[in-house]
C-alpha cells in the first residue's frame, strides 16, 4: 500500500508546517493558520468569509481527493448549508453547488492563491454577482486532511481480473488545539479507541481490500469472459470527512460514504456528528428541544421539503416518498441560525431522489429549544 503512505506524508508535512506543537497566543495561532497554502498543500480544510455581492457568507472549503474540491457554504443571514464541489487549479476553479434545478447551475468560478483568497464571478438565477472571500479561522478548529488510497485485483495474475479499490479521506485536528478538546474530536472521528490518524486512515481501505480479496473464492470463473458480469466485480468504496459548521462551541462534522459491491447500483450516506466543544459532548435532537418536537417538527419539514422540490401547497408529496410523513432523525445538523435533518436514500424516499436535506430556520422553532438562548 505504497500510495497510502506517500499521501500520509503530504498531509502530515501540511499540518506540521502550519505550526509546531505548542503554545503561543491565538492571534499567534490564527496567524500561522491562515499562512496555510491552499494552492500548492495537496489537500487541505479552511474556513472562507467574505460577500457575494453585498451578501456575506461563510465557506467550509475542502481539498480531501486530489484535483476535486468539495464542502459547504451559508448565507450568514440564514445559516443554511449548501452543499458545493468543484474542481480546477491555481488559475482557475470552479465551484458548483447543489441544485435539483438541471436549467439554473449555479457555481463560484474564479480564482484560489495561496494567500488563502477565493475571488472570482458567482453564476445563478440568470445573474452574475462578484465575490470575494478569504481565510478567517477566527473561533474556529483547524484541520489537516489526509487522503489514502490502494487496490487489489480479484484474481493476481489474471490480465482481465476486476479490481477492487478503495479511498478514505479524513479530518484531524492541527497540533495547535488543546489536547484536552483535540482528544474529544479524535474520538468522534474514529468512533474507536485509534488515535493514530495513519491506522486510522488504511483501516477502511484494508477492510474493504480484504473483504474483496475474500470474495474471490466466491467467483465462477464463467462470470469473468462475460464483459457484463464482470464489471460486476469492480468492487469501489469511498469515505471522506467534511466539516459544516465550525464556530466555537459547535463544531458539525459530515462522514459520508460510498460503496459498490454489486448489483445495479452502489450505496451511499452521510452520518453527521454536531458536537458541543465546550461541554465536549455529542449533541442530540432530544438534549435541544423540548419533548413532542418530533411532532411539531413535521409540518415545519414538510414545508422544506415541498420548498427544495418545488412541490405547491396543493400537491401531495406523498408520490415522492417512501414514508407517510416526515420526522426528525437523530442526523441532524445544529448551528446559531438552524437545524438542518439529513436523510440518506431510501430512508425517506426511493433512492432516485437521493440524500435529502431538510433546514429549518431557529426562528421557527425558537420556543422549542430547552435553553433559551
Amino acid at each position: 500500500m505504497k500510495r497510502v503512505a506517500l499521501f500520509l506524508v503530504l498531509g502530515f508535512a501540511a499540518l506540521l508546517a502550519c505550526n509546531p506543537r505548542g503554545g503561543g497566543s491565538n492571534a499567534e495561532k490564527d496567524s500561522a493558520i491562515a499562512t496555510l497554502k491552499l494552492v500548492s498543500t495537496p489537500f487541505f480544510y479552511t474556513q472562507l468569509k467574505g460577500n457575494v455581492d453585498n451578501q456575506p457568507i461563510t465557506m467550509q472549503l475542502l481539498k480531501t481527493t486530489p484535483g476535486m474540491y468539495r464542502g459547504y457554504y451559508s448565507f450568514d443571514t440564514s445559516g443554511q448549508p449548501i452543499t458545493i464541489w468543484g474542481n480546477g487549479d491555481s488559475g482557475l476553479v470552479k465551484i458548483y453547488e447543489e441544485s435539483i434545478d438541471p436549467e439554473n447551475e449555479r457555481f463560484f468560478s474564479g480564482s484560489l492563491d495561496d494567500a488563502g483568497n477565493f475571488k472570482g464571478v458567482w453564476h445563478g438565477n440568470g445573474t452574475s454577482r462578484h465575490f470575494s472571500l478569504e481565510t478567517a479561522m477566527k473561533d474556529a478548529i483547524p484541520f489537516a486532511v489526509l487522503y489514502g488510497t490502494d487496490s487489489a485485483s480479484l484474481l493476481p495474475g489474471n490480465a482481465h481480473s476486476p479490481v477492487g479499490m478503495a479511498s478514505n479521506s479524513i479530518l484531524w485536528p492541527q497540533p495547535v488545539v488543546t489536547r484536552e478538546v483535540a482528544d474529544f474530536i479524535e474520538q468522534q472521528l474514529t468512533a474507536s479507541p485509534l488515535r493514530d490518524p495513519q491506522q486510522f486512515l488504511k483501516r477502511s481501505i484494508d477492510s474493504f481490500l480484504l473483504g474483496y480479496k475474500t470474495s474471490a473464492g466466491m467467483v465462477d470463473s464463467s462470470e469473468l469472459t462475460d464483459a457484463s458480469l464482470s464489471a460486476t466485480w469492480n468492487w469501489t468504496s469511498e469515505n471522506d470527512m467534511k466539516v459544516i459548521h465550525n464556530k466555537w462551541p459547535l463544531l458539525v462534522i459530515e462522514k459520508y460514504g460510498y460503496a459498490y459491491t454489486g448489483g445495479a447500483h452502489g450505496n451511499w450516506g452521510s452520518s453527521f456528528v454536531t458536537m458541543d466543544l465546550s461541554k465536549k459532548r455529542v449533541v442530540k435532537p432530544a438534549d435541544v428541544f423540548k419533548p413532542g418536537y418530533k411532532e411539531a417538527f413535521s409540518p415545519l419539514l414538510e414545508k422544506a421539503f415541498r420548498a427544495k422540490y418545488k412541490i405547491g401547497n396543493d400537491e401531495s408529496i406523498r408520490e415522492s416518498l417512501l414514508t407517510p410523513s416526515i420526522l426528525p432523525n437523530d442526523n441532524f445538523i445544529l448551528t446559531d441560525k438552524g437545524v438542518a435533518f439529513v436523510y440518506v436514500p431510501y430512508e425517506i424516499g426511493p433512492y432516485a431522489l437521493g440524500q435529502v436535506m431538510l433546514y429549518i430556520p431557529r426562528s421557527e422553532i425558537k420556543d422549542w429549544f430547552i435553553q433559551q438562548q
